[in-house]
């Protein structure tokens, strides 16, 4: 076989893979996983339907790599903002307007989450959540000997930051209107100042509307 004839074969590999890659991706996100088989993914597409082993040997396998595939990048950045960040407000203030830009930027794949929480939550703990998790307390740690943190209970620090990241990404999508630029600023200041802080001239409450607030928990 000669290199033009090599070329294109790996040309149409590569062209069966991102097609099935896509198709999953429609399908979980508009199926769920637990109701999605092989032969739904295979549909969407111009393949036969022995095609697909020929790329994965099962869905769960094409669920992780979907879900790698973008967050690997986003722990990445992540962690280049906390570990360049010079002060508490800097660090979270940084990880937030990344997560929510990430959102912003591509809406489906926080979607493919939330719709697959149970499943995300079950197959990948290790992997899709433990991942930035273990990123974020290693990062925490290292403000905290940096000077930039006092000491205090990395766990649950790396709890809270997460969650309220998660939470607030929810409604980011859910119930759109809401800018990432207000949510981050948003989330800053609950965890810098606590709920005072929005009452202090320091807050950013004018900044989300008055009916995202109360979708937030706020009167």
């Amino acid at each position: 076989m000669n290199a033009i004839s090599q070329g294109k074969r790996e040309q149409n590999k590569q062209a069966n893979r991102a097609a099935l890659l896509d198709a999953a991706k429609r399908c979980f996100l508009e199926m769920g996983y637990e109701a999605v088989t092989v032969r739904d993914i295979v549909r969407l597409t111009d393949l036969a339907s022995g095609t697909f082993y020929n790329y994965f040997p099962d869905k769960e396998s094409m669920f992780r790599e979907i879900l790698a595939l973008r967050m690997d990048d986003l722990n990445l950045k992540l962690h280049e903002v906390r570990q360049q960040a010079e002060s508490i407000e800097g660090f979270i203030r940084g990880a937030y307007q990344t997560f929510f830009h990430k959102i912003g930027d591509d809406p489906d794949f926080f979607r493919l989450i939330l719709r697959n929480e149970y499943a995300v939550r079950s197959l990948f703990r290790d992997t899709v959540i433990g991942v930035p998790m273990r990123a974020l307390r290693e990062d925490i740690r290292d403000a905290i000997r940096r000077g930039v943190f006092p000491d205090t209970n990395v766990n649950l620090l790396a709890a809270s930051f997460y969650g309220t990241a998660f939470e607030i990404g929810r409604v980011l999508v859910e119930q759109p209107g809401t800018t990432p630029e207000a949510a981050a600023e948003f989330a800053t200041t609950l965890l810098t100042n606590g709920v005072g802080g929005f009452g202090s001239g320091r807050g950013v409450v004018s900044f989300i509307q008055p009916a995202r607030l109360r979708n937030l928990g706020l009167p």
